[in-house]
C-alpha cells in the first residue's frame, strides 16, 4: 500500500467526544436525581411537622434559641387538692 492513506494519529479522539457528551449527560442526570431527592426529604419533612396551637395553659413560644414550650400546667396540684394531701 502506498502512504496515501490518512490514518488516525490519535485513535482515541475518534472516540473521546461521544464520550464525553455520554459523561455530561450522566452528571446532568445526576444532579437532577440529586436535586429531586433533597426535595423529596424537604417536602417529607415539612409534612410531618405538626402544629401546636397556641391556646391553652401550654404554648410554644419563639426565642433566639428556638421553639420552647412556655405557660404553666401543674396537674399534681389538682392531684393533690382531690386527695386532700397538703404539701
Amino acid at each position: 500500500m502506498t502512504a496515501s492513506h490518512r490514518t488516525l494519529s490519535h485513535p482515541l479522539s475518534a472516540t473521546g467526544r461521544p464520550a464525553r457528551e455520554a459523561a455530561r449527560r450522566s452528571a446532568a442526570g445526576l444532579q437532577h436525581v440529586d436535586r429531586e431527592h433533597a426535595l423529596m426529604w424537604e417536602l417529607w419533612w415539612q409534612a410531618s411537622r405538626a402544629s401546636v396551637p397556641s391556646t391553652g395553659p401550654l404554648t410554644w413560644v419563639l426565642t433566639l434559641d428556638g421553639h420552647r414550650l412556655a405557660g404553666c400546667h401543674l396537674p399534681a396540684a389538682e392531684d393533690d387538692a382531690a386527695t386532700g394531701q397538703a404539701r
